[in-house]
C-alpha cells in the first residue's frame, strides 16, 4: 500500500499486527510512525508499551513481542534498521537463522503486539526477510509525491503557517530547493518568518532567502549561459566550485539541462512541456525563450558537447580542470542575437 491508504486505515482504525515501513520519504514515514503511536498508546502508560529496537538480533525482537502490554491492549515494538532488510551485516551475523526462526514466528504473532520494521531509503529488495515480511506484513511504501502532490502539500503547509501560495511560487519552491519535505517543512517556515504578516508568499520571497539545490544553481548557469550573460554564469561557476562541487557532476547536469532545452522542440507550449517533462511551468517558459536564441541544429551540438567532454574525463582522456569551462564557452559562443 502507499502512504495514502496507510493513513486511511489507520483512521478507519483498521491495524495491522506487523508493518514494514519503507521508501525514500523519510518525512511522511515519520507522521506514519507519529500517527500509529497515537492509535495505539493511549491512556497513562503510553511510555511503557512502546519498545525501540536498533538491529536486533532475532531473540532480542521475539522477547520484545512476547511481552505482554502494561494497563493496554497493544504493545508498539519499532526496529530500525535491520540488517535483516539493509545491505548492512554484522560481524558474525547468522543471517539465515535469524530469517528461519522470524519466519515460523510472524506466522505466530500475538494479537497484543504491533511490530514495526522501520527502514530509512529503500529496502534491499534481494534479502530473503524482506520476501517473507511481503507476505506476512503490510508493506507501506513512502515513495516521492508526485508534481501535483506535492503542490497540494506545499499549499497545506503554507495554510498550516498562516500564508497563502499560487501554483507558481508553489512550483517555484520545489524546484528550488528540492522535493525532501523534510527540507521544504524548514523552507516554509523560513519563509512564514520573512514574510511576516504579509499573508501571500510570492516567488520574490523565495528568490530571496530560500537555499537553492545544486539542481537548480545548474539551471540558474544554464539560463545566464544561454542567455548570453556569461561573467555571470563564470561568477555562479567559481561559487559553485569554491562550495565544493565537482565540474564533471556540474557538467553532467548542464547537460542535462541542455537535452531539456532540446525536448523543448517536440511541444507546442510551455504548459505542454511542462507536464511532458516533468518541471515546473517558470522553468517551461524560460527554455521556451532561449529557443529564441538557438537553431535545433545549434542545441544538438550543445548537448553533443556536453556527453563528449564528460566521456572524455570519465575515460581519462581529458583532465577535469578548464572542461566545464571550455564547454560553457561553446556554448555562449551559439548564441544567436
Amino acid at each position: 500500500m502507499n502512504h495514502n491508504e496507510f493513513f486511511t486505515a489507520l483512521q478507519n482504525g483498521r491495524i495491522a499486527g506487523c508493518y514494514c515501513l519503507e521508501g525514500v520519504e523519510e518525512f511522511h514515514k515519520e507522521k506514519a510512525l507519529e500517527l500509529l503511536r497515537e492509535k495505539l498508546l493511549q491512556g497513562g502508560y503510553a511510555e511503557m508499551n512502546e519498545v525501540l529496537l536498533n538491529d536486533p538480533d532475532a531473540d532480542t525482537l521475539i522477547a520484545a513481542c512476547e511481552t505482554l502490554p502494561f494497563m493496554a491492549e497493544k504493545r508498539l515494538v519499532i526496529v530500525r534498521e535491520s540488517s535483516l532488510l539493509t545491505g548492512n551485516k554484522p560481524k558474525d551475523f547468522d543471517e539465515d537463522r535469524a530469517v528461519e526462526q522470524l519466519k515460523d514466528y510472524l506466522l505466530n504473532l500475538p494479537d497484543t503486539v504491533c511490530l514495526v520494521f522501520y527502514v530509512r531509503g529503500k529496502v534491499d529488495g534481494r534479502k530473503k526477510f524482506y520476501k517473507i515480511l511481503q507476505k506476512q506484513a503490510k508493506m507501506v511504501l513512502f515513495d516521492q509525491l508526485s508534481d501535483a502532490e506535492l503542490t497540494e502539500w506545499v499549499k497545506e503547509q503554507a495554510k498550516v503557517r498562516g500564508k497563502v501560495m499560487d501554483d507558481d511560487p508553489v512550483q517555484k519552491l520545489w524546484f528550488t530547493a528540492g522535493r525532501d519535505l523534510t527540507l521544504l517543512s524548514n523552507e516554509l517556515d523560513k519563509l512564514r518568518d520573512y514574510t511576516g504578516t504579509r499573508k501571500k508568499i510570492t516567488a520574490d520571497d523565495i528568490e530571496a532567502i530560500c537555499t537553492k539545490t545544486t539542481e537548480y544553481k545548474i539551471f540558474d548557469l544554464s539560463k545566464m549561459l544561454l542567455s548570453h550573460q556569461g561573467r555571470k554564469a563564470f561568477d555562479l561557476l567559481e561559487t559553485m566550485l569554491t562550495d565544493g562541487e565537482r565540474r564533471v557532476n556540474l557538467l553532467s547536469m548542464l547537460g542535462r539541462q541542455c537535452r531539456q532545452l532540446l525536448c523543448m522542440y517536440d511541444y507546442s507550449d510551455a504548459y505542454s512541456a511542462s507536464t511532458g517533462l516533468g518541471i515546473p511551468y517558470g522553468a517551461a517558459k524560460e527554455l521556451r525563450e532561449a529557443q529564441k536564441h538557438y537553431t535545433k541544429v545549434r542545441v544538438e551540438s550543445m548537448c553533443d558537447e556536453c556527453l563528449e567532454m564528460e566521456y572524455q574525463i570519465k575515460s581519462g582522456e581529458m583532465e577535469e580542470t578548464g572542461a566545464l569551462e571550455k564547454v560553457m564557452l561553446r556554448i555562449l559562443a551559439l548564441y544567436k542575437q
